[in-house]
């Protein structure tokens, strides 16, 4: 993004500032969560008093409620709106989206380009993209990745080496977030692309959203079968493995060497701890401990889904 004054981001967003020091006006540069940003950037926060990531922010503008109470120790300034997370994507929308400006694209020479492929990005070295492929400035191929037909990458999409992409795959598309202002369901716009690690696969027809302030994040050798859905926010580790019509809703974290049946799914913002295992059709509702197998709809802990699976055929015969 454009670099913008603190004094304009105050008038645009008709906030009031608060400084923690000597008042001064300097530029905003970056976006970022709260626990992530640095002394250039801009966060928010929708609590009314300090707790828990705020504690150690070191954000340069910090948007807050009008009701605020408190002082986080490194933030330099405090801008002070009726609604911070309504004020953060208004700010996005004005000065971000319309600005974006993206390194000039780089293309290897040992690169093998289908006539029809629209690339504008950045492509390493041996890398193979197929008919109909569209990388735009801004997306990012590591070392002998293979995009087959038809696969889209959004700007800020970064791939590793060696990843295999198959036919009608899109990484970095807007994700699946609204929210409520003024009695109006609002889209949430995802300018944080997505960072996917070495010698992944993605089979045909998956989705990879696009995160919000920061990105959707997938380790290393990660393989998804054909129909997977990755929800925006996503913290994938390493080994991870999900079959056909598995899903992830929106700020899940996955850590290493976890399964997902075919057609399981995931709520939103809970974690699967490591060497977990979920079975097909499963639906997971709440954090998942460390190597646990889960079965079942609401996914439980596989011994108890087959006593109740006993139970019920014995219900059955009375």
């Amino acid at each position: 993004m454009q670099p913008v004054r603190v004094s304009e981001i105050a008038s645009f967003l008709e906030g009031s500032l608060e400084w923690s020091g000597v008042a001064m006006d300097f530029d905003v540069d970056g976006f970022a969560p709260v626990e992530q940003a640095q002394s250039t950037d801009i966060a928010f926060w929708t609590e009314n008093s300090i707790s828990g990531n705020i504690r150690h922010s070191h954000a340069g503008l910090l948007l807050v409620r009008e009701t605020f109470e408190g002082k986080p120790e490194d933030v330099q300034i405090l801008l002070r709106v009726k609604n911070p997370y309504h004020a953060m994507v208004c700010f996005l929308e004005k000065y971000h989206a319309p600005f974006v400006k993206y390194q000039e694209p780089t293309i290897a020479p040992s690169a093998v380009i289908h006539p029809t492929a629209v690339v504008e990005g950045t492509v390493g070295d041996r890398c193979v993209i197929g008919p109909y492929c569209i990388i735009p400035r801004g997306a990012t191929l590591g070392l002998d990745c293979i995009l087959e037909s038809r696969v889209t990458l959004y700007p800020q999409v970064v791939l590793g080496n060696r990843c295999v992409v198959q036919s009608g795959v899109v990484i970095g598309s807007r994700g699946f977030g609204f929210y409520d202002y003024e009695g109006e369901r609002r889209p949430v716009p995802h300018f944080g692309g997505v960072c996917v690690g070495d010698d992944c696969s993605f089979g045909a027809n998956m989705v990879v959203a696009a995160g919000f302030l920061s990105p959707t994040r997938i380790g290393c050798s990660c393989h998804f079968d054909s129909f997977v859905q990755i929800g925006h926010n996503c913290s994938l580790g390493n080994f991870i493995y999900m079959a056909s019509q598995s899903g992830l809703a929106g700020g899940v974290i996955v850590e290493d060497h976890v399964e997902l049946g075919g057609g399981a799914q995931v709520a939103g913002h809970i974690t699967l701890g490591n060497h977990v295992t979920i079975a097909a059709k499963s639906g997971v509702i709440k954090s998942v401990p460390s190597g646990s197998t889960m079965a079942g709809f609401p996914a439980v802990p596989i011994e108890a889904w087959r006593r109740q699976e006993v139970a019920l055929r014995k219900m059955g015969r009375l």
